[in-house]
């Protein structure tokens, strides 16, 4: 309720003109009743026709304009949740593409899916159908006032319901909090199984591991199926405790209302005008008790998107120097992983000049990719510094650096729009020329010209349709776009043929041929041999440092 009104005080004015809109629809609800009321006491009573046409035409106005009130609410409080929904949904775009890569890359796949996906769940929930829900049920109060002019008893019978029926579907919703909890983490740990079985699909049939998934997966099922079945199991108790009050109420109403009537206190009208009323008080608080369920689950979600806007993000600013000659100094360079015993690697210091190249060793888990990550700004060290012409890395802008960069990660990844896109994403105004060297260059022009949309077919889940060489060719050709000065590339002929082999080696004698800095991974002797400086990870926790330099 806290973030409905949140939104509702941020429009004063609009806020205003809703509640307006919503007592006049409240008062013309009180129609109905009366019309019965009048129907029953005076047209059947007398049988004066000008009377049924009086009140018949009354309440046909009375119906075009609560109409007309709800249909005009309901667009004013399309920008009650328009621009608060928008905000957050820019909220999240920013956490999710801002967020230090270290701390994002340690939460759980599926965990992240989730929270991102209570994106949906907030702007279901804020939706004006049930905002009006919340908005009438203030209005129950009328009703039962209406109802108590006609008969206090029966005013009080009406009130007894509405609570019953208030205190029994929020107690419902505090009895079901623990096991919708435990359904909740049920459904991420088997959308967890989910996706790791569609991105391992080679290893379950080549490893046949149909059988461990199977117990997997039927474990997950049947925990989720039975926290499903105990929670339907309480949801149909309290939905059938509300509908017996309900039903409760109007045979303790009309009962009390007849001896009422024999009594000579009341009329039957007033007694069906006043179970009308009091059913429509009922009917509000059910609709709330209904809304307040969602709005819950959206306050859930929301307060995980807020945890994870509490994230620590990159800084969007620094400094721009204007030229970056290429060379790069790292002084007393350590990092740790969170919860490991030591250190990846420690005491990492050396000087690489403009235009040299370094190699770095080392057998897998020793921190290549680590040191690769570091370089590029994704992970932050746990002690020294990287100096880029003297500035520490820290200092300056991370857009900048990275326009700065020809960098070629072991594990490409692309974004599901056109490979055009893909390419040019640091670089958007490269004109095709330029990019059509490229694509030569990297020997992706034969893979084009079997592909009849060429540089506008669309990448599907992330690329990982395409053949490794394909993935790694154009993860190449995306790196020398931005026509950096420092390459850093991790693994670059790993799962290349000849041709791709071949098209690496080009790709760095025309970065060496422009004066380019280059920082490459790899067991390639070939590469090892022609670098000035060799740093080996396999040395532990510091590095073997050698400087080969005529």
């Amino acid at each position: 309720m806290r973030e409905l009104l949140r939104r509702l005080t941020k429009y004063p004015l609009l806020s205003t003109e809703i509640l307006i809109a919503t007592f006049f629809i409240a008062l013309l609800n009180l129609a109905s009743p009366l019309y019965v009321i009048n129907i029953l006491n005076r047209y059947v009573g007398y049988g004066f026709d000008g009377t049924l046409v009086t009140l018949t035409t009354g309440m046909l106005i009375a119906v075009a304009l609560q109409f007309a009130f709800r249909v005009v609410r309901t667009k004013m409080l399309g920008p009650v949740s328009a621009s608060p929904d928008a905000q957050l949904s820019e909220d999240t775009l920013n956490a999710l593409t801002h967020i230090r890569f270290g701390a994002l890359s340690r939460i759980n796949k599926a965990r992240l899916h989730e929270t991102a996906g209570g994106l949906q769940q907030v702007q279901s929930a804020y939706e004006a159908n049930n905002l009006t829900a919340v908005l009438d049920a203030p209005f129950a109060l009328l009703y039962i006032a209406a109802c108590y002019f006609l008969n206090d008893k029966l005013a009080l019978i009406g009130l007894g319901g509405m609570v019953c029926a208030l205190l029994a579907g929020f107690l419902s919703l505090l009895r079901n909090r623990k096991d919708t909890e435990s359904l909740r983490k049920a459904t991420t740990d088997h959308r967890g199984l989910i996706i790791s079985t569609v991105n391992s699909g080679d290893t379950v049939r080549a490893f046949e591991g149909r059988g461990l998934l199977a117990r997997l997966w039927r474990r997950q099922i049947e925990i989720i199926t039975d926290l499903r079945l105990k929670l339907a199991v309480k949801k149909e108790q309290s939905q059938s405790f509300i509908q017996t009050v309900n039903l409760l109420m109007t045979v303790v109403l009309y009962a009390t209302g007849a001896v009422l009537v024999v009594e000579g206190l009341m009329t039957v009208g007033a007694l069906i005008g006043a179970n009308i009323l009091a059913s429509r008080a009922f009917q509000n608080v059910v609709k709330l008790v209904q809304t307040a369920y969602l709005l819950r689950r959206a306050n859930t979600a929301q307060e995980k998107l807020k945890a994870l806007m509490q994230l620590p993000k990159e800084k969007k600013d620094g400094l721009t120097p204007q030229h970056y000659p290429g060379g790069l100094r790292i002084n007393d360079l350590a990092f740790a992983y969170q919860g490991s015993t030591g250190p990846l690697f420690e005491s990492v210091t050396f000087d690489l000049k403009q235009g040299e190249i370094m190699a770095v060793i080392g057998r897998n888990g020793t921190g290549k990719t680590t040191l690769a990550r570091l370089i590029v700004g994704l992970l932050q060290p746990g002690r020294g510094e990287i100096l880029i012409d003297n500035i520490n890395l820290r200092q300056l802008s991370p857009s900048w650096w990275r326009r700065q960069l020809i960098y070629f990660p072991q594990e490409p990844t692309f974004l599901n729009t056109t490979v055009r896109e893909n390419l040019c994403l640091i670089n958007p105004e490269i004109d095709d020329e330029t990019l059509n060297q490229i694509v030569r260059l990297t020997d992706l022009g034969p893979y084009f010209d079997r592909t009849p949309q060429g540089l506008d077919t669309v990448l599907a889940d992330g690329g990982r349709n395409l053949s490794l060489g394909i993935r790694r060719r154009l993860a190449l050709a995306r790196a020398f776009v931005t026509d950096g000065t420092l390459a850093v590339m991790d693994e670059p002929t790993e799962g290349m043929d000849t041709a791709g082999q071949k098209a690496v080696t080009r790709v760095m004698n025309a970065i060496s041929k422009n004066g380019g800095t280059i920082i490459i991974f790899s067991h390639d002797e070939r590469i090892i041999k022609s670098a000035h400086v060799i740093i080996d990870l396999n040395k532990k926790p510091v590095p073997d440092i050698k400087t080969i330099r005529v």
